[in-house]
């Protein structure tokens, strides 16, 4: 039996796989995991960059409560989220 032979030339990385995860608890709280940066956050909107993607939480009174271990919080009155694929030269802002 022969077997396919497999050749790749690119950087060890791109094999790794890259997962965002988002919980939302109730109203009350939004954490969302493998956080790359956060953009801006008043107390109506809070805007996250996640391997790619713009995250953004609408609500009152918000706040970051946690940004440890590349997951960031947001706490406060949530009342809708958006999620945005960015493209690969804005994913670096």
């Amino acid at each position: 039996m022969k077997y396919p032979t497999l050749t790749y030339l690119g950087r060890a990385g791109d094999f790794k796989p890259i997962r965002s995860m988002i919980s939302i608890v109730d109203d009350k709280e939004v954490l969302v995991e493998s956080c790359k940066r956060i953009l801006e956050c008043d107390e109506i909107k809070c805007s996250i960059i996640s391997h790619g993607y713009l995250i953004e939480v609408w609500g009152s009174e918000l706040s970051v409560s946690s940004f440890a271990n590349g997951s960031a919080a947001i706490s406060g009155r949530i009342q809708s989220l958006s999620i945005e694929r960015r493209r690969s030269s804005e994913a670096l802002i």
